[in-house]
């Protein structure tokens, strides 16, 4: 599918911004089949699971993530095995006002690293995000964690800012990382192509 297609498959508010909607698709990650579609309620539970077992202890339980994905301001999306089973997930949350999209979670089944699902993910969202013309994109991770770190370098990220005591329960510090975002038109203008996403 062309990327302004993509612009007619989200759902908008009348009179308000546009909220969030992410259409099913069927993709290939790595060579192999997956199923990318937008988080529910009922996969809650399933999704506190991932995180507690990438964790120890979940960042978030179920009733903080239903929440957030009964927001129209967010957008929550799964990778799905043929099989029916989640092995991945990313949130996203628009900032209309400051026109920047943030990730709020992206977690990857430990079985499923190395596969470039995170980066897929991470793609995904930033044309969520440019096709809802946000102008930049931010995160939080932790300090130790130089392996997402250098995923979000790779991705054109910097860090900004460092959040003292910012995850809970431990008190772990943060880096507060930012990216511009560009509209395709400015991104072959820089000899850039978009990543093929299956959008």
């Amino acid at each position: 599918m062309k990327f302004n297609d993509l612009l007619h498959r989200l759902m908008t508010r009348e009179g308000g911004n546009p909220s969030l909607c992410f259409a099913t698709r069927r993709v290939i990650i790595a060579g192999d089949p997956y199923i990318l579609r937008q988080a529910t309620v009922e996969d809650a539970p399933t999704l506190v699971e991932i995180e507690r077992v990438i964790y120890g202890e979940a960042p978030w339980n179920a009733v903080a993530f239903v929440g957030d994905i009964k927001r129209p301001d967010r957008l929550y999306v799964v990778v799905e095995t043929t099989g029916k089973v989640i092995v991945a997930l990313v949130g996203l949350s628009l900032h209309f006002h400051q026109r920047d999209g943030h990730i709020t979670n992206i977690a990857v089944s430990p079985a499923y690293r190395g596969r470039g699902m995170g980066t897929y993910l991470m793609k995904a969202m930033m044309a969520v995000a440019v096709a809802h013309k946000m102008t930049s994109m931010s995160l939080e991770v932790r300090i130790e964690n130089r392996g997402a770190q250098h995923l979000y370098r790779r991705l054109g990220f910097e860090v900004c800012q460092q959040k003292h005591h910012y995850y809970l329960p431990d008190g772990g510090d943060a880096y507060e990382m930012k990216t511009k975002l560009m509209r395709m038109g400015e991104q072959r203008a820089n000899g850039k192509t978009k990543p093929d996403l299956g959008l």
